[in-house]
């Protein structure tokens, strides 16, 4: 995927880089002040003995170019998020090396993890690229769905502490493609989980040839291929699915797909889906009720950037980001493009606020991909993580731009959507330099704030341990389902502290760069008690709840269950 820079646009970043970067003054943060540390921990002395491989041997084939997800889940339901670190395995011309496979860790608690991919029987042989969970057949566990440049691989959850593979016999096989990002979401309103799975480009062995610069080889990008359909599959309620890709008009909308996300962006009471295409304008799918999808992207103002731009988008996130109510998307981008802030100024219509949210502008020079919107300290505002690094080994002899492996970014957010660069004085985990893909977040030792996990390509994953050191509580929710699917993937959660001050998170299965996490949503408190949270389900009646505690204490993560109004509070695991 080798792209060619435009002189011109470097001229424009540094015009432009007062206003994405602004003051840490005007922001009210400075990386002195951020109140949350992440340190990071060393993955193999924990239990988590893993090193990504992307199986490159100098051939320079272009799914090197865009491995690299991850999923965090509570697989048996013990109360801790575990992890699931996708990899590649050795492309044609290498020997076989079983060592490099996918692999699932067991959380123990105590920051210990079991690396138990046997024992579970999720043993998947192939070169992963995107994966995602949910509860397909609800009955009370997450099924892991994953797409592989190969054919797509489903493993259904025994409730036991094992998977089997069901990609036959639930009709998910697809043949051999190049696959992407995917999602679980309800797109019939039926209340089982359906599947969306997105398609990179159109590739095959004897397609495969190199670029080659100043006698340098490089590869292709998704622009030397054709672009790949993608896939819609509808859950028929008796465990399998149905391939509804051409009834619900994606036929014709291909495109180089990678991160992928879904929720009701209209607010009309059904699941629409927006694509992160690389290289493309982007997708914004809205849907009649039915699952039939018609692209709005450019009516809704995030097909491009404010340029009039197709990126080379990579990862999708969808957050209140301003704080005015309203959810936005963050979408991660190739080097010399920035990442783009779309605001939502009306239910499903956009603008690029980039400059305005000053994101910081030395995103500009690097490739992005893993994102998310997170409250890292507590605060009631959502920070921003940005996970980067280039894919090209040979980069260094013609660009001196950016580097094949460089640090993430960690922006504070200043309560009204503004943003100071953190990175330098956050933790230890943010002064890993790697080459990042695919980033997760979730609390990993049930203290109540957000961990984060970043898959790094031919290397260890980044695992930071968040300490929140201002004082500040946090507070875990899980919305259980009943009348609609089980994971109450596409609920609305509105939560509301003593002050009056309001927090939105919508659940979502499926999101950033083609991972996977955020099943349970995390809320800042501040040094505020509750006062109540209004659930509205994917049916479109809305629920409130009360807590039960009343001086703001708040221990493990809280259930609300569909239909009873009531907080079922969910004890921390003794481990």
């Amino acid at each position: 995927m080798t792209r060619l820079c435009a002189p011109f646009l470097f001229c424009i970043s540094l015009f432009f880089s007062d206003l994405f970067t602004g003051s840490p003054k005007a922001h009210g943060q400075t990386p002195s002040t951020f109140g949350a540390q992440i340190h990071k921990l060393i993955p193999r002395e924990h239990g988590i003995d893993f090193v990504h491989s992307d199986g490159s041997n100098g051939k320079h084939y272009i799914m090197e170019t865009v491995i690299g997800s991850l999923a965090l889940f509570d697989y048996d339901r013990d109360g801790w998020i575990d992890l699931y670190l996708t990899s590649g395995i050795p492309l044609p011309g290498s020997p076989p090396n079983s060592e490099t496979r996918s692999r699932l860790f067991r959380n123990l608690g105590g920051l210990q993890f079991e690396d138990v991919t046997e024992r579970a029987g999720i043993l998947d042989g192939g070169y992963a690229m995107g994966v995602v969970a949910g509860d397909f057949d609800q009955d009370g566990d997450s099924d892991l769905f994953l797409t592989h440049w190969g054919n797509n691989t489903f493993f259904i959850n025994e409730g036991d502490g094992t998977f089997r593979d069901a990609t036959v016999e639930t009709r998910l096989s697809t043949g051999e493609r190049f696959g992407a990002g995917s999602l679980f979401f309800d797109m019939d309103q039926d209340g089982d989980l359906d599947i969306y799975s997105a398609s990179y480009v159109d590739f095959s062995m004897d397609r495969h040839r190199v670029r080659k610069i100043d006698g340098y080889e490089f590869s292709l990008g998704p622009s030397d291929y054709p672009p790949s359909r993608h896939f819609l599959f509808r859950n028929d309620g008796m465990g399998g699915f149905e391939d509804v890709s051409q009834w619900a008009g994606l036929s014709n909308l291909k495109a180089a797909g990678m991160g992928v996300l879904s929720a009701d962006f209209d607010e009309d009471g059904d699941m629409d889906i927006f694509v992160a295409n690389d290289q493309a304008a982007n997708f914004l799918l809205l849907n009649d009720g039915e699952g039939r999808m018609t692209d709005a992207g450019l009516a809704s103002g995030v097909a491009f950037d404010r340029y009039g731009k197709a990126n080379g988008n990579m990862g999708i996130e969808y957050a209140d980001v301003n704080a005015d109510g309203q959810l936005d998307f963050l979408t991660t981008t190739y080097q010399e493009e920035m990442p783009v802030y779309y605001e939502c100024i009306d239910p499903g219509v956009y603008q690029d606020a980039t400059n305005i949210a000053k994101i910081d502008a030395r995103l500009y020079s690097h490739v992005t991909w893993g994102v998310g919107a997170i409250d890292f300290d507590n605060d009631r505002d959502r920070d921003l993580f940005f996970a980067c690094g280039h894919f090209l080994k040979n980069l260094h002899f013609i660009d001196d731009r950016t580097q094949l492996k460089v640090p993430n970014f960690l922006l504070a957010n200043n309560g009204r959507g503004k943003f100071t660069n953190v990175s330098s004085a956050a933790g230890s985990a943010l002064a890993e330099v790697q080459s990042s893909r695919g980033a997760a977040f979730d609390d990993l030792d049930n203290d109540g704030d957000v961990d984060l996990v970043v898959l790094n390509v031919n290397s260890e994953p980044t695992i930071g341990i968040n300490e929140v050191v201002n004082g500040n509580r946090g507070l875990a929710l899980e919305v259980v389902g009943v009348r609609c699917n089980r994971d109450a993937i596409g609920s609305v959660v509105v939560l509301e502290t003593s002050d009056g001050v309001r927090q939105k998170q919508v659940v979502l299965a499926g999101r950033g760069y083609e991972s996977h996490y955020g099943h349970r949503l995390y809320f800042g408190l501040g040094r505020n008690p509750v006062a109540s949270v209004e659930v509205t389900w994917p049916s479109g009646h809305s629920e409130r709840f009360l807590p039960k505690s009343q001086d703001g204490s708040h221990v493990g993560t809280e259930l609300l269950l569909e239909g009873t109004g009531n907080w079922m509070r969910g004890e921390r695991p003794d481990r």
